[in-house]
């Protein structure tokens, strides 16, 4: 059996995106060490953090879909504590609600709070 044991963004400085996803997601910083850093939230699997090696670009376009109870409130958290609001919190017309927030020290990461609806 095989799964998905973490996910791992490559980050010019991963000390610095997980204080701000910490403190914009609420999420769990579990080890940091500078070129390195693991976040968790509830029910999850670990978010890793990489400095790029030398060479290599940082990630981009990417965008995490975390699952939350209140949208609103979530985004709100997120907006309160520095992230830059991309899209208000909005029932889409796939069947969910979703809000869309940036960090700066997460350049290239979009973070979807999002819940289905009904």
């Amino acid at each position: 059996m095989t799964g998905i044991r973490a996910l791992t963004l490559v980050l010019e400085d991963p000390s610095a995106a997980a204080t701000a996803l910490r403190d914009a997601a609420g999420w769990s910083i579990e080890a940091d060490y500078g070129s390195f850093a693991s976040l968790t939230a509830p029910g999850s699997v670990p978010l890793w953090l990489n400095a790029p090696a030398e060479g290599e670009e940082p990630s981009r376009g990417i965008v995490l879909h975390m699952v939350c109870e209140d949208v609103d409130a979530a985004f709100e958290h997120a907006v309160s504590h520095g992230a830059e609001a991309v899209r208000e919190p909005t029932d889409m017309d796939f069947g969910e609600r979703s809000a869309w927030v940036r960090v700066a020290a997460a350049a290239g990461v979009t973070i979807d709070f999002s819940r289905p609806l009904g």
